[in-house]
């Protein structure tokens, strides 16, 4: 592993001085779509999962490459006098993957969108139609297609087509079936990898919403009590809003950390790893140092586990639903740190807008998004890194899991004379590789990037391919090998990007790919129809232009950062949630921020209106907490409503990011038609965020809620299942209407 690691070192120097020199004169995006097939039993009323998803795409002729599993695909980029061909051409094109659930698969073009708003405007979601159609037909006239997170019964009952019984050899798991996993070796060996670093089934704990009728308190009998090891149950519930009961555990559990890991600090501090230990909180305090606390430490002490149902297997959250991401390629390392760290601050707004998975496991749950569901599902921590036992053979105490919100910002690079960024920022406690800093730092790599490299080497990756250890042995060159030759250079440190997954990653430059540094945005959800993924990704691409021209300034403590994204996965969030947020996104950038709540003006070199605030009473009534002033009306932060961060209020002096987006797009004189059409796309936005259009999640959980066979005890039964896929399916060929969702 350590010959892996310092390979992974040398690729990423390599990268990096590559790319210190170049910049790339357009910008360039793409995006990953993933889909689920169902297949329904119109007599019995029944959907299930399809797992033909495999054969599907070997009809399609998809040749799928195992050294390529868990690594980040980046499409190719074209020569600068070439002319970007339309979209319509990339859905014919588009790369198609498999996944870890052999009923689900993802898509992703061929090649990189170069930047046009025309193209935005007139054809993204005509090309997602086009996809789509090409994937439906090749469907049985029984199965469906459908871009959702997760599928609602998956480890419930009967759940997908050919089921076998659970405790198979490959999944280990009591609630899923063998049936249900790829069975590629990277797959097998990555799920299996996960278990076998944690050195036990890493269940998860997911809370019931408790309607009038549910058992209560709730046991989740499915998962036999002799198979639970409770010091491995985590509780991905939010800790911001706990009771006093939670909140005394989680207190006790912090000290109980801090004298467990008392006897190894000598150890640690000798060993050849690094901490950066900038956190301004106590362990006690909300976010994500208080990881431990969200254990249950022996069966006597089932808090974890009470009122909650139990996943027992990665797989409920890798690679078993759609995906939505959004890679954007920047001219430059300084442009892709600045996109990194002004992006991951807004990442919870956008995980809260797309919200779209109420049910878990057959079963209503108290959330609306999986992000944090799925990031406990692959906390492969073991008892040392999570500090439950001293240190021997970790690298150190791991403070999150591998798949979650980042650990550091980047800040600018030296000789950017942006100072924005501050230290103090960073204020979350993480561990890095001090061989792989140290090595990075003399060959001139600067402070923040080593750290954030060297961080991603304090986890072993789950598996290696012959490929990766024939390179880093030594022992085969690429001129006698093919495997080798079609190489970019980057196997190994490509890996450990796969095994990390944050909300906003960062991939270095792929030079066979024709890409500079990208930066990928990950938090969002799939939404259920092509206009709603074509509006989020238009918002996401205008935005990271606006950060770009304008400077944006949206720096928050990753402390806040973290509530955000907690707060951003509570049931009905985008109502009824508070977020913490920047008062003055123009200040900053000289080293000394005004607070002043400063709004553009037509004197500022731009035209637009603030929209005032849509909320109810609610918005004069509900008290918000200031931070970074003694004065509300210059304080540096502020906590906000998702419709006053999106469309500004008039009231906290805040402009609004989708009005700094049109402010933008009336700079760039655009044809009439491509600037309507853009504006009616992002008006789905502007509705979604003051809640004048609900989220999926919400249209999921009301549409369970009013079915005749709903008991109001928070059991999906397959009959409302059925229904409400069949229901969805049909919205999103238009044969149903769906005001609430669509407008």
């Amino acid at each position: 592993m350590e010959d892996i690691r310092a390979r992974a070192t040398d690729q990423f120097i390599a990268a990096w001085k590559d790319s210190s020199s170049v910049c790339v004169n357009y910008f360039t995006w793409h995006e990953t779509m993933g889909y689920v097939v169902v297949k329904r039993d119109d007599v019995n009323k029944r959907v299930v999962l399809s797992s033909r998803v495999p054969e599907i795409l070997e009809e399609m002729g998809c040749v799928f490459d195992p050294a390529s599993a868990g690594m980040h695909p980046q499409a190719y980029g074209s020569d600068d006098d070439e002319v970007q061909p339309p979209l319509s051409e990339t859905a014919l094109n588009t790369c198609w993957r498999p996944a870890h659930a052999r009923f689900a698969l993802r898509c992703q073009p061929s090649y990189l969108h170069r930047f046009a708003v025309g193209q935005l405007a007139l054809e993204l979601k005509e090309c997602f139609e086009e996809r789509r159609s090409i994937l439906k037909s090749r469907l049985r006239p029984d199965e469906m297609l459908l871009s959702i997170s997760q599928f609602p019964l998956l480890g419930s009952g009967t759940y997908i087509d050919g089921q076998g019984p659970a405790d198979g050899p490959l999944l280990h798991s009591h609630l899923l079936s063998d049936q249900c996993l790829n069975q590629v070796p990277p797959f097998t060996l990555e799920i299996n990898g996960i278990c076998d670093r944690r050195g036990t089934v890493p269940y998860t704990a997911v809370a019931v919403f408790r309607d009038k009728e549910t058992e209560w308190p709730f046991v989740d009998t499915n998962v036999p009590p002799l198979q639970m090891n409770f010091d491995f149950v985590v509780q991905p519930e939010m800790a911001a809003d706990e009771s006093e009961e939670t909140a005394a555990t989680r207190a006790e559990a912090a000290t109980a950390r801090r004298s467990s890991t008392a006897s190894a600090r000598s150890a640690d501090d000798h060993s050849s790893n690094g901490s950066a230990e900038n956190s301004q909180q106590d362990e006690t305090d909300d976010g994500p140092n208080s990881v431990i606390a969200r254990l249950a430490r022996s069966p006597s002490e089932t808090a974890a586990t009470k009122n909650c149902l139990l996943l027992d297997s990665p797989l409920f959250g890798i690679g078993s639903g759609g995906v939505l991401r959004v890679a954007l390629c920047a001219a430059d390392l300084d442009e892709a740190r600045s996109l990194y760290d002004q992006l991951a601050p807004i990442s919870a707004i956008l995980t809260a807008l797309t919200a779209a998975t109420p049910i878990v496991r057959g079963y209503l749950v108290e959330r609306d998004s999986y992000w944090d569901v799925q990031c406990s599902t692959v906390d492969d921590r073991s008892a040392q890194e999570l500090g439950l036992a001293p240190l021997t053979t970790a690298k150190g105490t791991q403070f999150k899991s591998r798949f979650g919100s980042i650990d550091t910002y980047l800040g600018p690079g030296p000789g950017n004379n942006d100072l924005a960024f501050q230290p103090k920022f960073n204020d979350c406690k993480y561990t890095y590789d001090n061989s792989a800093y140290w090595k990075m730092k003399d060959n001139g790599v600067d402070h923040l990037l080593s750290q954030h490299v060297a961080h991603l080497f304090t986890r072993d990756i789950h598996y290696a391919s012959e490929r990766m250890l024939k390179t880093a042995g030594g022992t085969s060159s690429s001129k006698g090998d093919s495997s080798l030759r079609k190489s970019d250079g980057q196997e190994h440190f490509k890996r450990f990007l796969g095994c990390n997954r944050k909300n906003v990653c960062l991939y270095p430059p792929n030079t066979r790919a024709g890409s500079g540094w990208e930066v990928e945005l990950m938090s969002l959800e799939v939404q259920l129809t092509d206009e709603e993924n074509a509006a989020f990704i238009t918002f996401a691409v205008l935005l990271s232009r606006v950060i770009i021209s304008y400077r944006l300034n949206l720096y928050l403590p990753i402390s806040l950062m973290d509530q955000n994204m907690a707060r951003s996965q509570k049931v009905g969030a985008v109502k009824n949630q508070l977020f913490y947020f920047r008062r003055d996104v123009f200040g900053g950038r000289d080293g000394a921020s005004a607070c002043s709540g400063r709004i553009l003006r037509p004197g500022n070199g731009s035209n637009w209106r603030v929209t005032p605030s849509d909320a109810s009473g609610d918005d004069t009534s509900t008290p918000r907490r200031h931070i970074g002033s003694k004065y509300p009306d210059t304080s540096e932060y502020i906590e906000l409503t998702i419709d006053e961060i999106i469309n500004g209020s008039a009231r906290f002096k805040v402009t609004g990011i989708l009005n700094i987006i049109l402010t933008y797009l009336s700079t760039m004189r655009l044809e009439y038609e491509v600037e309507q059409k853009l504006r009616r796309q992002l008006l789905l936005v502007r509705r979604r965020a003051s809640g004048k259009l609900c989220t999926l999640a919400t249209w999921m959980r009301n549409f369970v809620q009013n079915h005749p066979d709903y008991r109001h005890d928070s059991v999906v039964l397959p009959s409302i299942n059925y229904d409400m896929l069949r229901t969805m399916n049909d919205i999103e060929e238009g044969k149903v209407a769906a005001p609430e969702l669509l407008g």
